[in-house]
């Protein structure tokens, strides 16, 4: 009997790793082919903005990146195993925190394109930023209104604003230069706003941009100078998701931002963390 069982060893370890090897494939082919769904994470980097966008394709899509390296350990938890590359990073805009966690990607990620605005800005964590991109020789687009860059199958981001390029230019105020755009993707559209005032939504409805969004990324973190009533009243979103730190120095998002957003589904990172949606072509679904 015993000698049976010793015959049997070598097949029973084969049927084992054969197992093993089927569940493994499994995982990876089930991570490569997500049903044709995208998902959109804001994720909670503090008091400051990232939003990454998965493709079905596994293309991915990171706008801004937070006030610090706390953005690395996100895209470590939402990238798939492995992947250490980043198909379009968007700046909205150079202050701090949306550009300092971006730096930190740039250094240990491949990114395969950047789009921003390109404005010329003095602050060293600028100049940092530019200097790696001439290291890495990785293409910039400086963005404006009407570019359309394709993602996915029907899935695209669409910029509103700037409305031409300003790449070169000096602005006194960086939020007015915040570029504004869509996440489009089957009939699901988020609208980011990055840190755009009211000087910069003022432009968009009087040239009558088609602002209608499912989702408002709020802009300036709910800062009262952002989201005007008329603003609001054009995006006419479902949800509105607020990106910012707890207990920031700044009373973010404000009293005012808050009752202008009475009557729509507000989530904000303070309080839930990371707020992800996944989307097929016709709808998303928070599912954290």
């Amino acid at each position: 009997m015993f000698q049976r069982l010793k015959n049997k060893i070598p097949y029973l370890i084969l049927t084992t790793l054969l197992l093993v090897v089927g569940f493994v494939w499994a995982q990876v082919l089930g991570q490569a082919s997500p049903e044709d769904k995208v998902k959109i994470d804001f994720l909670d980097v503090g008091q400051g903005s990232a939003i990454l966008v998965n493709a079905p394709n596994n293309n991915q899509v990171l706008i801004d990146g937070g006030p610090s390296d706390a953005v690395l350990a996100k895209l470590g938890e939402a990238l798939p195993f492995g992947d250490r590359q980043i198909e379009l990073v968007i700046l909205t805009h150079p202050d701090a925190d949306h550009l300092s966690g971006l730096v930190e990607v740039l250094r240990r990620y491949d990114v395969g394109q950047i789009l921003e605005s390109g404005i010329a800005d003095s602050s060293a964590e600028y100049r940092v930023w530019n200097d790696l991109i001439k290291t890495k020789n990785i293409p910039v687009i400086f963005a404006q209104a009407g570019q359309t860059v394709a993602v996915a199958d029907n899935l695209a981001i669409k910029i509103l604003y700037p409305l031409g390029k300003i790449n070169g230019q000096e602005f006194k105020n960086t939020n007015a230069t915040s570029l504004v755009g869509k996440i489009i993707y089957g009939q699901n559209s988020v609208l980011f706003t990055g840190d755009a005032e009211e000087q910069t939504e003022q432009p968009l409805l009087m040239l009558g941009v088609d602002l209608r969004a499912d989702i408002l990324a709020v802009g300036h973190h709910g800062s009262k100078t952002s989201t005007s009533a008329k603003f609001l009243a054009a995006v006419a979103p479902e949800i509105a998701v607020i990106q910012v730190g707890l207990n920031n120095k700044y009373g973010h998002p404000t009293q005012e931002v808050l009752d202008r957003l009475k009557g729509i589904n507000i989530f904000r990172t303070d309080w839930d963390s990371d707020i992800d949606f996944v989307c097929d072509l016709a709808k998303c679904q928070k599912v954290r």
